[in-house]
């Protein structure tokens, strides 16, 4: 169980139970060790359920020191090691064949919920954060993705894609942060410490660090939320009040789910998502003035947590039933404000029932407008675009059948790979949160005119190439 020992022979290069000549026992830590059936099943997966990697062992760590010593030990040996959260990847970019998965989610401390930050250790859920900084009368300052049990080190490994549209994303609005290296050294970093590293590890999907706690920038939380949904069956109508909206700023979360054809009308309907945080002083007037939805406008009051979680409540509840064994080979890109409607023209014109998550539903199809200026984190990359200029979110995050065919996988992986080809042509880039199978060609088109700094972090904080294989970044490295 959690107490048997493991030890890794240098000259097989493979782990036994058996002390022998120059083998190594792992570091005594303050957590522990895990090693067991369910554990290690549950550390070789995520939840696209696409690909499994089996890790050695689980470490569980008490402290960020813990995590360096083990760190420090798959550096000097070479074992591959991987940080782990929630999962909410879906191609395996958290898994870690044969090495060390780190279970982050034991690091759950919110040490400090002030009127101008948020302390938290990396394992903290923002489920709990948000009503953690509710409590003290704040919010996070950044936008919030739409599920919210999930890690803070997490997302800002991904980067943290919310509503916000004029916030960037999550990693846009951190002031520090705690990294283990690859070398197993515990440093903080910010914009004026480390500023390398700062820039690696935010966003970088774990190539140069764990994330073991992070300083986050606070704002006031707001006395309510109004929101609307305005429906569209003519997608350049929702384009062009989506535009408008942002133009305006009036409100402050803006997204659009995309419901297939025959759930509201015979085409796909566009449902146009808007809020407003209202501190006191009401909705702006004229705010929906002159957006011409094409169907009745649903309104709607809530607390600002209620509605930030509206649809975590949503999946939590398919998660009760089946959706977490469903493969999901989402596909999630970015593409510049000039090239969004046509590609989605073209690929709703292409999509199957399988691709909206049809029959069962259990699936969202979203575009989110976010102001090209608000990212400003170099290893999430997007499109070329002017500051002024938008940035959209594309997502297709489409479940599988309970009883799929046999091909559902690589049809639905060849169809991600067309699609991104398009993309590509266009400019675009991946959000590395789905099913993409990226080579070292792709990874270094992805990373364009700042792969020598990939290069040179990677160098510098991750010399043995240890951390976090599953996207498969070191086979791009030279």
């Amino acid at each position: 169980m959690t107490q048997q020992p493991l030890f890794w022979d240098p000259t097989s290069r493979d782990w036994t139970t058996e002390a022998g000549d120059g083998t190594v026992e792992l570091p005594q830590v303050d957590g522990e060790f895990v090693f067991d059936g369910d554990a290690l099943t549950e550390a070789s997966r995520d939840l696209g359920r696409i690909v499994t990697r089996r890790p050695a062992a689980v470490l569980r760590p008490s402290n960020a020191e813990d995590v360096a010593k083990v760190v420090r030990f798959c550096h000097d040996h070479r074992i591959p090691v991987a940080p782990q959260g929630t999962g909410h990847m879906t191609q395996g970019q958290r898994l870690v064949e044969g090495g060390i998965a780190i279970d982050v989610t034991a690091l759950n401390t919110v040490h400090e919920c002030g009127p101008d930050k948020a302390d938290v250790d990396g394992g903290v859920l923002w489920s709990d954060l948000v009503s953690a900084l509710a409590g003290k009368g704040t919010r996070f300052s950044g936008g919030l993705t739409g599920y919210l049990p999930i890690t803070v080190g997490g997302t800002l490994s991904a980067g943290g894609i919310g509503p916000g549209y004029r916030y960037g994303a999550q990693v846009d609005s951190v002031s520090r942060v705690q990294v283990v290296t690859g070398r197993g050294e515990v440093e903080w970093a910010s914009e004026t410490e480390l500023p390398d590293l700062f820039d690696a590890v935010l966003g970088g999907i774990g190539q140069v660090g764990v994330i073991t706690r992070a300083e986050l920038k606070v704002a006031p939380l707001p006395a309510t939320v109004r929101s609307w949904v305005l429906p569209y069956v003519e997608p350049a109508a929702a384009f062009r009040a989506m535009r408008e909206v942002v133009a305006r700023g009036q409100v402050d979360e803006i997204y659009c789910i995309i419901a297939p054809p025959g759930a509201v009308a015979p085409v796909p309907t566009f449902l146009v998502h808007l809020a407003h945080y209202d501190h006191g002083t009401g909705v702006p007037e004229g705010l929906l003035d002159g957006l011409d939805p094409q169907g009745p406008v649903q309104e709607e009051q809530l607390d600002y947590v209620a509605q930030v979680s509206k649809y975590s409540a949503v999946m939590d509840q398919w998660r009760t039933e089946d959706w977490d064994e469903r493969h999901k080979p989402w596909f999630d890109v970015f593409l510049a404000d000039e090239h969004i409607e046509s590609f989605a023209a073209e690929t709703f014109a292409l999509m199957t029932e399988d691709d909206w998550s049809l029959p069962h539903g259990r699936g969202f199809v979203l575009v989110f407008p976010h102001r090209a200026g608000s990212f400003r984190r170099p290893r999430l990359r997007m499109p070329e675009q002017e500051p002024d200029g938008l940035i959209w979110l594309f997502d297709v995050l489409n479940a599988s059948p309970i009883d799929p065919a046999p091909d559902f996988i690589e049809k639905m992986l060849e169809r991600n790979k067309v699609w991104m080809d398009k993309v590509r042509s266009l400019g675009g880039k991946t959000y590395p949160i789905g099913g993409q199978r990226y080579g070292p060609d792709e990874w270094r088109e992805h990373y364009g005119d700042t792969w020598d700094d990939v290069v040179r972090a990677k160098k510098l904080y991750d010399p043995a190439r240890i951390l976090t294989p599953g996207p498969g970044i070191n086979a791009a490295l030279p």
